[in-house]
């Protein structure tokens, strides 16, 4: 596997870098979880990434990924990554449309949905939500009990959704729904668009949100209640009765995750706040067990980066690595969860216990907040953390169900 850059890619990196760091002012703001992020709900930080992605719009840099055909500038993989890293690294929002609803309404929709929608994604005036999960269909997706008649020229949805991050913001939901009750549960399931927000920002007829907040009050996800609400049938991705097909696409980008390129920077940062840590008088970095915690987390760190870059040179040859971007992903979410976080938590001593927004922490309380963010989210977006042994088992391996 050959990981190295041509000098062409690294001269894009310098451009991206010195990109970033003229038009990117990261504040304070915490969004190392993603959507777990404690400022994923701060009205400031998405005006601020509203600002700054309207930048990247201009200067073409928000679909350059997509292929031509679609308006992009096909850009190969290894600048993909370069890209990718140095938002990251730099804790820039996102740089381009979503990956996951992206890809399905590419593969799976036809032309008019396409024409209608990549347009208005490519200048950054959709806001989606997706609405998958619900009540009693969670891991077990297929179990979905959302309901959408047809009635003429429209599909007619009563049901109801849960964990559907961010969707106070959204105007435009992707969701799951099933068209054919009497046909088995991963079949019968038609792939919707559905208007949640009018052009003046009013929510549509038949859609109630219910909040849902985390243990800190932010407001990161909503219960989705839809009441006869019409949708249009040409709003369909993929066909109808076989939405399944097309939803795992979206899942498989969703689990396609990043190569690292955070965690390098959070910890480098976190290394310049210890030199100055004392406990007692006494620096914690002469404490050897502390310098082998954070030498370990180095390679743990290092290991995620090396999974992804193979996953990157793995579709560079024309592979679709599927289990191998499961893989990938388990490790990164199960290292962030069960060892980053709580290692930099553990560190910090009671300095932990000071959040954000509390002066007195060292980098305004990112380690302890997003330690304890860590604890209680993320096992299941996606598949996450509670799939994937067995999608590997399964894809990777060939064992049985």
């Amino acid at each position: 596997m050959d990981f190295t850059f041509a000098p062409e890619d690294e001269a894009f990196r310098q451009e991206i870098r010195e990109f970033v760091r003229r038009e990117w002012d990261p504040k304070d703001y915490n969004t190392d979880l993603n959507v777990f992020g404690y400022d994923f709900d701060s009205a400031e930080y998405r005006e601020d990434a509203k600002v700054f992605q309207k930048k990247l719009v201009e200067k073409g840099y928000w679909t350059m990924a997509w292929p031509e055909e679609y308006g992009g500038q096909g850009l190969p993989l290894s600048r993909q990554v370069i890209y990718a890293d140095e938002l990251a690294y730099a804790g820039a929002p996102q740089g381009s449309p979503g990956a996951n609803i992206t890809g399905a309404i590419m593969y799976h929709a036809d032309d008019s949905i396409k024409n209608e929608f990549l347009g208005k994604m490519a200048t950054n005036d959709i806001d989606w939500a997706q609405g998958f999960s619900e009540p009693n269909a969670g891991t077990d997706l297929a179990s979905l009990t959302t309901r959408a008649v047809e009635d003429g020229d429209d599909f007619v949805v009563t049901g109801q959704k849960i964990w559907s991050s961010g969707s106070h913001y959204a105007n435009w939901y992707h969701v799951l729904t099933r068209t054919d009750p009497s046909a088995p549960k991963h079949r019968g399931i038609t792939y919707l668009i559905m208007q949640l927000k009018d052009d003046d920002g009013n929510q549509m007829p038949g859609i109630t949100l219910r909040p849902l907040y985390d243990m800190f009050g932010r407001r990161r996800w909503n219960e989705v209640f839809m009441d006869e609400v019409r949708v249009p049938k040409r709003q369909v991705i993929g066909e109808v009765n076989r939405g399944w097909y097309a939803a795992m696409t979206t899942l498989n980008f969703e689990r396609a995750g990043g190569t690292g390129a955070r965690n390098v920077a959070v910890l480098e940062k976190f290394l310049d706040m210890a030199k100055n840590l004392k406990f007692n008088g006494e620096p914690v970095l002469n404490d050897p067990l502390v310098r082998n915690q954070l030498a370990d987390l180095r390679i743990r760190v290092e290991t995620g980066r090396m999974l992804s870059l193979r996953l990157i040179w793995l579709q560079s040859k024309g592979e679709v690595p599927q289990s191998e971007s499961l893989i990938a992903n388990l490790y990164s979410s199960m290292m962030a969860k069960f060892n980053f976080w709580p290692a930099l938590a553990q560190i910090m001593g009671p300095y932990r216990a000071l959040l954000q927004g509390e002066s007195r922490s060292p980098d305004n309380g990112m380690y302890g907040t997003n330690y304890a963010l860590s604890m209680v989210t993320g096992y299941a977006g996606g598949g996450g953390i509670l799939l994937a042994p067995g999608l590997i088992a399964q894809r990777g391996l060939g064992l049985p169900r």
